[in-house]
Parts: C-alpha cells; structure tokens; sequence
C-alpha cells in the first residue's frame, strides 16, 4: 500500500472512530464551542460536505474575521479546546488531502502559505528562526524592548521558550523534526507570530525525507498570548500561556517526525503532557483537567472537545508508574505500528504489564487526587480535581441498576457507598456487559485521604464478581470503579447491587466423644456446640448427617443470646444388625441464617462395638438378654449372637455360669457393670 493510500486509510478510520465516540459524552458536547469544534459538528451531521469544512475550517484558523455571521460570536469561546485545538484540524486536513477537491487544495495551500514577516531572530541555541513583524502589521508582536538591543523582548522570551523545549526533548531522547530545505530561508526551524483567537499550531507542510509517514512541519504561535484563561506561571498569565504552546506545538512537530497519520487522541494528550514536563511550573494544562475527571466514563480514545487534552493524566500515570522513557519507545515504535499497539508491546516488554491492568490502575489513582490525595500517587494529585463519582447510597439493600453512565473503551464509572451507621459486611454484586472486558477495584477510605486498595476477581466468561467489605462501617466510604479495558470500544454498562450482611458471627466444635463408638443396633448422642460470638442475637441451624444413615439428615433451630453458646446433641443409631468394625463419617454442620457464610463444619468417624451382655443383638440389654442366655447355659438354647464373646460379661475371656452370675447380679442386685465395656 501506498503512503498516501495509507493516509487515506488511516483518516477514514479516524473519522469512524472519532464519530463512534462523540455521541458518548453529552456532558462534554455542552460545552462552549468555539467555531472549530461547531463547523466539525455541522459536518458530523450531513451539514457540511468535506470541501466545505475544510474551507470553513482554514478561514476560521487564518482569517476568522471573514467567518460567516453564524460562528462570528463563537470566536470568542473559553473552551480551552478551541484555543488549543488548530494542530489536529490541520492534521484531519492534511490526512484527508486526496480527498479533497482540486480547488480546495489551491485554496489551502495559499491559506497554508507561512506567515509574511520583516524580521528574524535566531535563538540562542541557534536551533529556531523565529520571524516576526512590528505595528502596522496586522501580525505584530509587542515591541517593548528593555534590554535595548532592537529585538522585542517577547520574540526573545518565546525564543527560550522554544529553546527549552528542544533541549528538553533532546534530553528525553526524542528525534528531531526533519529540516524544511530553506523554506523559511534557511536550515533552522522556523517559528511564525499570528495574530489569532488561539495559542498556536504545528503545520505539517510537506512528506518527510523517511521511508515512514514523516512531515516536514513549522510553528506559528500567538503574537501577544495576551487574553487567554489563566495559569499558575510564576512570570505571569502570558508566560504561561508561551511556554505552554512552545512545549505543546514543538512537540506536535516532533511527533510528526515520527508518524503524522496517528489517532489525535494520542497526539493531543501526549502533547498536553509535554507541557508539565517541558515547564512543570506553569501547570496551564490544570485548565484542561475537569474535561477528563468530571466525565471518567468517557472513552480515553475520544477525540473531540477538551477530553483529549484532559487526557494528558493518562501519560502522566504512565511517566510516574514507569518511566518518560516509555513515551519516546511509543513515537519510536510508532513510525511501523500503530501508537497503541506499540505501547502495548512497550509495556510488556520492559515492565511485565499490559495496558489493560494500567488501565485499571490508573483509574484507581484518578480516584487520589484533591482531599483524596493520600501522597502514594501523582505528584502532583493534590493540585488536581476529584473525579467524578457517579452514584452515592446510604441506604441498603440496593437492588440490581446499571452504572452511573455507559463506559466507553478505557474508561470508568465509580460508585459510592457510605455505612451510615450500618453494621455489618457490605456485600456488591458486580456484573460487566458481556459484550467488553472488565476490571473492577474496592476503594475502602477511612479517612479522605486514607484508602485501600483491592482488586476484584473477575469471572473472565461473564464478568461477575462479589465483592465483600467486612467491618463495612469502620470506612468512611467504600467505592466500586468499574473500567471497560476494550480499547476503542463504545460505552456499555455494567449493573451493581449492594446489601449489608449483619455482623453475626460464631464458633463452634464437637464435644469429646471418646472412643468414638456405638454399640451395634443401639443409640449414642455425639454432642456440637456453637458459641454466638457476635454481639446480635441469632438462630443457628445445626444440620446433621452422615455417609450410611445412622443419622436422618436433619436441621435444628436454636436460638442463642449474643457472647452465649448452646449444644444440641445428636443421636447416632447403627441399624440393629450393624457387623461390629462397621464405619460411618458423621457430619455436623453449624450455620447462621443471617448469614450463610458464617459456618463451620466438623466431620468424624464413628465404628459400631460389640456390646458384651447385648446376647440377641437386639441392640439394648435387657432382662430378655438373661433369659437368653439362661437357656443357652442350662436348656440347650441358641448361642449367643453375633459371637459368642458377647456373653463373656465378666470379661474372664471365657463364657461360662460366672457370667450368668455377674449379669444378674449387674442388673437386680446393683452390682458391678461389666469392666471391658468401651464406654
């Protein structure tokens, strides 16, 4: 495939990319738009035809005053979008170009043309040519000049500016922009002053000299900055505002050096990233934040508005979990794959993660910022808004509902649960669409800056899970994040639901039963006790069966009073007939019906006896056992059964009249039970 039909490939999987995912967040579409983001929504909607957003588009960029009336009064937008957003139309534009008419080309290209100056001023790295007008030009910079060497102090300023930033990407190891040829008069790289109701633009003006999608490109930044939304630069609103697209758009034209065909979604955060590390004490890009923590649920691949530039939380988890080094590894990687696919080799690779357990991660930190910073995250976290927490309960049980919003690909939805005074476990159901991949944290915080953190396991065929918070009301608050880890996915819902289980509680055992044994055909109580060590009254269901049937399987109810325990005893009966050495396993199992889980059981072997004087193996002694065994000594009766050592009732190891003698003795005349009996 071509370079250009690759170009062409590439934009239009942008565009049905980006048109999946504009419908997903109605929050962000409501904001303020300024003329760029309403032409590219008008086209969206069938409004306009390619060529005539595109024209729309470069007036709005080159010669806003020339708009139509209709988008004459959004010129004046505070969408920091609109302000910042010039570089990827151009991108859209320049991806697009073999599908543009032949006169829209000509008309561009001549719209496109740099930026006309009197005046040059090469930077003191000697890396910029910067070209700049004084009044009357329309593009004029402030001519102040204090230090009196007949170069405007603000050219000077953005001059170090630029400088900074190519020193600092030279420090990260980035490639450089490839040379223009002269274009702007000679080898260096040329920066142009517009005046124009945005910060700036990288242009890319023509195919690189690299086998990949590279782009010879320049800056144009605002003549004065002046007007802007402010910032936290110690020097002031302006020099903020500088510094901020000296670091955002050079790094445009770096990437562009790469692969100027990848996903705006990417190019733009990334490039908002570069400011904080480019001049981490300007912080202009703070402004763009609430787009990203006021709407977690909208896709991390959504290209329009401010949610691009919000985004550029994303590389800052990124830098601080790993290393800036991974940034340069994506734009390296990205001249033969695609960005994503890159970052996701990058990670495995050097880090043994995957993008989606980042992903998952990195939602659990954009829960710590503000109040919420407990210092073990961002940097930064304390200066940056609370994400937005979709849905809050107090009250319990929470039937089966769908999440606070759909969540798009790489993105979440959080969702609060407060004890108000609840006792208790706080069970949550979860249950992602089956249709996306899930990963589901508990946040526990005791404190508003004091959190636990635990990841739920997942059935990976449906995405469920129940997830328990024993002691649910020793936190001040328990938070559910669900994130949809199918990048490039549209938002899909996944349902919740939430009851507290009292805090019932016990213990239990089997009284010592020594030996272990039943006398054949007759009955023995084994005895179970349970302690109620919680502080609720509670019914305990003691349920009791074994592996022959000496037991009917059973359920008993007993009541118990809280730090009290009750013992049930059980009757285990081996059918009369049972042969002696006869085993069965028993089972006692003690559970609380409050609470299922709050069981135990006890298991153990009992063995049918003989037992001696029992001469029918009617399972008892009786008077009609000596009767028995008096005909069997003196009238020719039947022999004792099963064996005849079951007469031997004084234990002599013979049978004979003594034992007669001592069995009645044993059962008229009080006398002594036979000594050998096992219990």
């Amino acid at each position: 495939m071509s370079r250009k039909a690759s170009i062409i490939l590439m934009f239009l999987v942008t565009i049905m990319i980006s048109s999946s995912l504009v419908a997903a967040d109605d929050g962000l579409a409501a904001m303020q738009r300024g003329p760029l983001a309403q032409i590219e929504q008008e086209y969206r909607a069938g409004e306009l035809t390619l060529d005539e957003k595109v024209l729309l588009q470069i007036t709005a960029i080159r010669d806003r005053h020339n708009l139509p009336s209709k988008y004459q009064a959004l010129a004046a937008s505070t969408d920091p979008a609109s302000l910042r957003g010039v570089t990827p139309v151009l991108a859209e534009i320049r991806s697009s170009w073999d599908l543009l008419s032949d006169e829209t080309r000509r008309t561009v290209t001549l719209a496109l043309t740099r930026v006309g100056a009197d005046s040059v001023y090469v930077s003191p790295s000697g890396y910029y040519l910067l070209h700049y007008s004084l009044s009357p030009d329309p593009n004029a910079v402030p001519g102040e000049d204090l230090d009196g060497n007949e170069v405007p102090d603000f050219v000077e300023k953005c001059a170090a500016y630029c400088d900074s930033s190519m020193t600092k990407h030279q420090e990260l190891g980035y490639r450089l922009p490839p040379s223009d040829g002269g274009a702007g008069g000679d080898e260096k790289f040329d920066v142009y002053f517009q005046n124009m109701a945005y910060y700036g633009y990288a242009v890319l003006e023509s195919y690189g000299p690299e086998p990949w999608n590279d782009y010879i490109s320049y800056l144009v930044l605002n003549n004065n900055f002046e007007g802007f939304p402010p910032n936290q630069d110690p020097e002031g609103d302006v020099a903020g505002a500088a510094k901020a697209t000296a670091a955002h758009e050079f790094h445009h034209c770096v990437q562009f050096s790469y692969d100027g065909g990848e996903g705006l979604w990417i190019m733009e955060l990334d490039a908002t990233w570069m400011e904080d590390i480019v001049f981490d004490h300007s912080d202009d890009n703070y402004g763009y934040l609430p787009s990203y923590f006021d709407y977690p649920q909208t896709s991390l691949m959504h290209e329009t508005g401010s949610h691009p530039y919000g985004s550029f939380i994303w590389h800052s988890f990124l830098a601080e979990k790993f290393d800036t080094s991974l940034m340069v590894s994506i734009w390296e990687g990205a001249r033969y794959d695609a960005a994503f696919d890159v970052l996701s080799d990058t990670l495995s690779e050097q880090h043994g993660w995957t993008p989606d357990s980042a992903m998952a991660e990195f939602a659990v930190w954009n829960y710590c910022t503000d109040i919420h910073d407990d210092g073990e995250h961002y940097e930064e976290a304390s200066s940056y808004p609370l994400v937005s927490v979709g849905a809050s309960h107090s009250t319990y049980p929470i039937s089966v509902q769908n999440s606070p919003a759909a969540v798009g690909g790489y993105a979440a939805a959080y969702v609060a649960f407060y004890p108000d005074g609840e006792l208790g476990k706080l069970r949550v159901v979860f249950n992602g669409s089956d249709s996306r991949e899930w990963a589901v944290y508990i946040i526990k915080s005791t404190a508003p800056d004091q959190h636990q953190f635990e990841k739920a396991v997942l059935n990976p065929e449906d995405f469920t899970s129940t997830i328990e918070v024993p002691e649910f009301s020793s936190y001040q608050v328990v938070t559910l994040v669900g994130i949809n880890i199918s990048e490039f996915s549209e938002g899909a819902l996944f349902t919740y639901s939430a009851e507290v289980i009292p805090p019932y509680d016990m213990t239990s055992r089997l009284l010592p039963t020594e030996p272990p044994a039943i006398y054949s055909g007759a009955s023995r109580d084994f005895e179970c006790q349970a302690f109620n060590t919680s502080i609720l009254l509670d019914v305990f269901n003691f349920i009791v069966w074994d592996d022959l049937g000496w037991i009917p399987l059973d359920t008993i109810a007993r009541g118990v009073y809280p730090e009290d325990s009750v013992t049930v005893p059980v009757s285990v009966h081996p059918p009369q007939g049972t042969a002696f050495g006869t085993q069965s396993t028993l089972y006692f199992k003690v559970e609380s019906p409050g609470d299922p889980t709050i069981s135990q059981t006890h298991i153990m072997t009992a063995e049918a006896v003989m037992q001696r004087g029992d001469v029918d193996f009617s399972g008892q002694t009786d008077v009609a056992d000596i009767v028995y065994l008096v005909n069997y000594s003196f009238h020719g009766g039947s022999a004792p059964v099963p064996t005849q050592e079951v007469a031997d009732f004084d234990c002599s190891g013979q049978v004979d009249v003594a034992d007669l003698v001592a069995y009645v003795g044993y059962a008229f005349h009080g006398g002594p039970d036979c000594p050998c009996r096992p219990y």
